[in-house]
């Protein structure tokens, strides 16, 4: 399994970053969705996928402690390995995102472990 390699850092890694990308490009093709990252008073980086029309959060993924924790409201979460992952996963819970975001499938490697409420 990869490890991520330690960044208790304010900012996402470059890897993480590509996936950020895909996220933005994904906003940019749906309509009302905006993409917002920041990170938490311990320096986990966050970022949020927000629908301006129904004024609501749709998507959460942060890293915390090396890993990544995507969480989808009123739906559950889920904790995986990889940014590319919780990225997958996320676009899999919102289909709006899905006519604006490059798909791709999970690679050597990168493993989810899905908590319940999240099927």
């Amino acid at each position: 399994m990869p490890t991520l390699p330690f960044n208790k850092g304010r900012n996402w890694t470059e890897v993480e970053q590509a996936e950020i990308i895909r996220l933005r490009a994904a906003c940019a093709g749906a309509e009302h969705m905006i993409l917002e990252c920041s990170h938490t008073d311990e320096g986990d980086p966050w970022c949020i996928i927000y629908h301006q029309r129904h004024q609501r959060i749709v998507i959460h993924i942060a890293r915390i402690d090396r890993r990544y924790v995507v969480v989808v409201p009123l739906k559950g979460s889920s904790w995986t390995t990889t940014m590319k992952a919780a990225v997958d996963l996320a676009f899999a819970h919102c289909p709006e995102l899905i006519s604006g975001q490059v798909q791709s499938d999970f690679g050597p490697g990168e493993h989810m472990r899905r908590m319940p409420g999240l099927d």
